[in-house]
C-alpha cells in the first residue's frame, strides 16, 4: 500500500520545494488550452486527448514556459522584487511540466500501455534535462537570496515568511547555492547513486528467483504431501533435472515453493537448506548487494557532508518533524525499550511453544525448525480467522459506508457524477466526467455545511491487467486558495486499489484486507481534498515525510471498531448485522499477535538510521551482516544462526526513497493512534473531535509545521502510549 502524496515531478527534483503552480499571471507566451490537454485548465482532464505523442509536444512546450519564466525572475532586480515575482513565481515556474507528468505518470502506472511506457522515460529524460540545465541556478539563487534580506520580508504574512524559508531550505539542499566545482561533485554522485540504486534493486528481484533445489532421494522429503510431491516432481522434469526413469523434485520459490517444505518436511537437514535458499536474496557471488551497500552508504554521506551536514541522516530529517538524526534514532531506541517487555513475552511464549514441540527444554531453536514445530502444535493464540467477517463486507456497502462515516466525521457531503470512456475524438456529454477506464468513478466533495466544493477525486478500484499492483493515491491537480485565503480552485487526485473485481453471479464482498488499503487510501485522499492556505505552496498534502503518513494510519483505525463496522457490516444474504461477538473478536485480533512485525520495523529503521549517521566512523568496510548483529544485537531472536542482513534485500532505504526514513513509518503509527484515543475518548464518530482534526490537521496543508499540527490537536506533544498498548500481552 504504498502511497503518492508526492507528485513524479517533486521526486525528480523538478520542484523547489513541493509541487509546482499557477496562482497570479506571469510574463511568458501564451498557451493555448485546446492544442495542449495535459495542461489545459479545467478541473477534469480530457483524458481521450491524452495520447503519448500529445505528452511529449505538451511537456516540451512546458519545459519552453518555464525556461520564459526563470528568465523574468532572473531579470528582476533588488528594486522591482515582490513575493510574487521572485519566491511565488519559482514555485510555479514549472506549473505545466508537473501536471502534465502527473497525468503521463498517472497513465503509465494504471494502464499499463507500452507507448506510453517508451514516452514516459523519453520524457524523465526531457525534464531532467530541464532540472539540470534550465533552472539558471547560480543566478535564480542570487536573487531568490537578495529577496529574502530585503527589508520589506519581515511584513510579510507568517505563511509567506515560512515558504521563503522552505525555499531557501529546498535551495540548500538542491545545491544550487554551492560552488560551480561542488555542484559538478554532486551531479556525478547523485548520478551514480542512481545506477547502484537501480543495480541493487535488479540484484534483488533476480535474487529472489535464483535459488533452487533439487532432490533426488524421496526419503530426504519426508511428510511432504502428495500434492506438493507431484508438483515438484513435474518441475524438475519440466526443467531438466529429471526423466520418468530418474525421478527428481525440485524445490523453489514459486511452483513447488520451499515455505511448505520447511512446515511440512520431517527431515532437518532438506529444511536447512531450503532456509539457507530462501534467505540467499543478496548474498549469491553474482548478486552480492554487499558492495553496492557500502558503495551507497559511501556516496550519501560524501553528498551529505558536501551540503553541510554531518552525516546523511542529518540531510534527511533536516527538515521534518524530527530535526536531525539523533532525535530520530532516540525515538527509535525509545519505543524498542517501552516494547521490550511485550517482545520478551512474545520470545518466552513461542520458545515454550518450540520447547513443547520439541519434547526438549530449548534456549535458542534454528530458524529452520520454527515453522515445523509451530506446525506440531494448536495455534498459540485466538483462533478467531479474519475471513469469518467477510460475507459482512458486501463491497458496495463497505464504500457506502466508508463515505458516510467520514461524512459525519469530517461534516463532508460526497457526491458521485456520471462518467463516460471516451475513444480520441469522441466529445464528453455535457453534466458527464471523463475517465481513461470503463467503470472508474468520480465523486464531488463538499462542505456539509456550505455547499463548498473543495476537490474531487476518481475512484479506480480494481486489479486489471496492466495496472501497477497495490494502492495508492495520486494527486493530479492541486486547488487554488481564494483571495481571502480560504477554498478556492478545487483539488484533483485519484484513488488506486486492486482490490477483487466483482464477478458476475457471484456476491461481491471484500476480505478485511482490502478494506483496510481502503481506508488507509482514503485518508490520504481526504488530506489531499481538505488542505488550502493563504498561498497555493500550502494547500497541498506534501507535509514533511515523517508526518506524511499520519492521516492515513489513522482512519485504517476504523476498520477495527465495532462502532464503524456497523455502519457497513451486513451478511450479504441475511442482511444481518455483524455479531457483537465477532465484532470483538476482530477489535482484539488487532493487539493478538502483531509484535513480530512491529519489532521488524523498528529494528530496521535503527539499522537503517544507524548505517546512515555512522558508516563513516564506525561500519566502513566491515561485513554488513557482522554489522547488523552488533548493531541490533539485544533485540534478536534467539536463533542457533541468523540470516544475512537484511539491509542486503531493503530496497525501500538502499534503492527508493526512505533512505534514512524507515523510521517515519512507526512515527506516524505512534501519532495516528495517540491521535485515535482522542476521538475514543468521546466516541469514534463523534464530530466534534472530526472537526479539530479538519481544522487542526487536514485542512493546514503545509502551512504550519506538522508538529504545531499535532500539537494543536492533542493539546501536547505526542507520546507513544497508544501504540505500545496494542502489543501488550493479552
Amino acid at each position: 500500500m504504498k502511497f503518492c502524496t508526492l507528485t513524479i515531478l517533486t521526486l525528480l527534483g523538478l520542484a523547489p520545494v513541493v509541487s509546482a503552480a499557477q496562482q497570479a499571471p506571469l510574463p511568458v507566451a501564451a498557451t493555448t488550452e485546446e492544442n495542449h490537454p495535459f495542461f489545459r485548465t479545467a478541473l477534469y482532464p480530457s483524458w481521450s486527448a491524452m495520447t503519448p505523442q500529445q505528452a511529449l509536444t505538451d511537456v516540451q512546450a512546458a519545459i519552453r514556459q518555464a525556461q520564459e519564466r526563470l528568465s523574468a525572475i532572473v531579470a528582476v532586480t533588488p528594486e522591482q522584487a515582490t513575493f510574487d515575482n521572485t519566491f511565488l513565481a519559482w514555485y510555479e515556474a514549472g506549473e505545466n511540466i508537473k501536471q502534465a507528468m502527473n497525468y503521463v505518470y498517472h497513465l503509465h502506472i494504471s494502464l499499463g500501455n507500452k507507448d506510453m511506457q517508451h514516452m514516459m522515460n523519453k520524457l524523465l529524460q526531457e525534464t531532467t534535462t530541464y532540472s539540470a540545465e534550465g533552472l539558471h541556478g547560480a543566478q535564480i539563487a542570487k536573487v531568490l537570496q537578495q529577496t529574502a534580506n530585503a527589508p520589506w520580508v519581515k511584513d510579510l504574512s507568517p505563511a509567506k515568511q515560512r515558504f521563503i524559508q522552505q525555499t531557501l531550505a529546498g535551495m540548500h539542499d538542491s545545491g544550487l547555492t554551492l560552488s560551480p566545482e561542488k555542484q559538478v561533485r554532486k551531479a556525478q554522485i547523485e548520478q551514480e547513486l542512481s545506477q547502484l540504486g537501480f543495480r541493487f534493486s535488479q540484484y534483488v528481484k533476480m535474487g529472489a528467483g535464483l535459488w533452487e533445489l533439487v532432490i533426488t532421494d524421496p526419503t530426504k522429503l519426508e511428510g511432504m504431501p502428495e500434492r506438493w510431491m507431484q508438483n515438484a516432481a513435474a518441475a524438475a522434469r519440466q526443467h531438466g533435472y529429471a526423466t520418468p526413469e530418474k525421478p527428481a523434485w525440485l524445490i523453489n520459490l514459486s511452483t513447488s515453493p520451499a515455505g511448505a517444505v520447511l512446515r511440512y518436511c520431517k527431515v532437518a537437514e532438506t529444511r536447512r537448506q531450503c532456509w539457507l535458499g530462501t534467505t540467499s536474496a543478496g548474498t549469491d557471488r553474482t548478486l552480492n548487494t554487499e558492495p553496492l551497500i557500502h558503495r551507497i552508504l559511501e556516496l550519501r554521506h560524501e553528498l551529505a557532508t558536501l551540503l553541510g551536514y554531518k552525516n546523511f541522516a542529518d540531510k534527511e530529517a533536516a527538515h521534518r518533524m524530527m530535526g536531525n538524526g539523533e532525535q530520530a534514532l532516540a525515538f527509535v531506541n525509545a519505543l524498542l525499550e517501552a516494547s521490550k517487555p511485550a517482545w520478551d513475552a512474545y520470545v518466552a511464549d513461542e520458545m515454550k511453544r518450540y520447547s513443547q514441540a520439541s519434547g526438549q527444554e530449548l534456549s535458542t531453536v534454528a530458524p529452520w525448525d520454527t515453522a515445523y514445530l509451530n506446525a506440531q502444535l494448536p495455534p498459540a493464540r485466538s483462533s478467531f480467522n479474519v475471513k469469518s467477517i467477510t460475507p459482512y463486507l458486501q463491497a458496495d456497502k463497505v464504500i457506502n459506508g466508508l463515505f458516510n462515516i467520514w461524512s459525519k466525521v469530517l461534516s463532508l457531503r460526497y457526491e458521485e457524477l456520471p462518467t463516460v470512456c471516451l475513444k480520441p475524438g469522441e466529445i464528453c456529454p455535457e453534466g458527464h466526467v471523463e475517465v481513461w477506464y470503463p467503470g472508474v468513478r468520480c465523486f464531488a466533495v463538499k462542505d456539509a455545511a456550505t455547499g463548498t466544493h473543495l476537490g474531487s477525486f476518481y475512484m479506480d478500484l480494481y486489479t486489471r491487467p496492466g495496472k501497477r499492483a497495490q494502492a495508492w493515491c495520486l494527486p493530479l491537480r492541486d486547488g487554488n486558495p481564494a483571495p481571502d485565503g480560504g477554498v478556492g480552485e478545487p483539488h484533483l487526485a485519484a484513488l488506486m486499489a486492486n482490490l477483487t473485481p466483482p464477478m458476475p453471479g457471484r456476491p461481491h464482498l471484500f476480505s478485511h484486507g482490502e478494506i483496510y488499503m481502503l481506508f488507509h487510501e482514503f485518508g490520504h485522499m481526504m488530506h489531499m481534498m481538505l488542505g488550502h492556505g493563504e498561498i497555493r505552496p500550502h494547500c497541498t498534502a506534501e507535509v514533511e515525510r515523517d508526518f506524511v503518513e499520519m492521516p492515513s494510519h489513522l482512519q485504517e483505525s476504523w476498520i477495527w471498531e465495532p462502532e464503524a463496522l456497523a455502519t457497513f457490516a451486513y451478511h450479504y444474504e441475511t442482511g444481518e448485522p455483524l455479531p457483537a461477538e465477532l465484532a470483538q473478536q476482530l477489535a482484539s485480533s488487532r493487539g493478538s499477535n502483531p509484535i513480530e512485525q512491529h519489532m521488524r520495523m523498528l529494528l530496521c529503521s535503527k539499522l537503517d538510521l544507524e548505517l546512515h549517521m555512522h558508516y563513516h566512523d564506525k561500519y566502513k568496510g566491515r561485513p554488513i551482516d557482522e554489522v547488523t548483529t552488533e548493531i541490533l544485537a539485544p533485540w534478536l531472536f534467539p536463533y542457533t544462526e541468523q540470516a544475512p542482513s537484511e539491509v542486503r534485500t531493503l530496497t525501500y532505504t538502499m534503492a527508493e526513497g526512505y533512505a534514512a526514513c524507515l523510521y517515519t513509518y512507526k512515527w506516524c503509527e505512534m501519532m495516528a493512534a495517540d491521535a485515535m484515543s482522542e476521538f475514543k475518548k468521546e466516541g469514534i464518530l463523534n464530530p466534534a473531535v472530526g472537526s479539530r482534526y479538519r481544522r487542526c490537521i487536514l485542512e493546514r496543508g503545509s502551512s504550519v509545521p506538522a508538529m504545531q499540527q499535532i500539537r494543536d490537536f492533542l493539546g501536547r506533544d505526542p507520546k507513544p502510549d497508544a501504540l505500545i498498548k496494542l502489543f501488550q500481552p493479552r
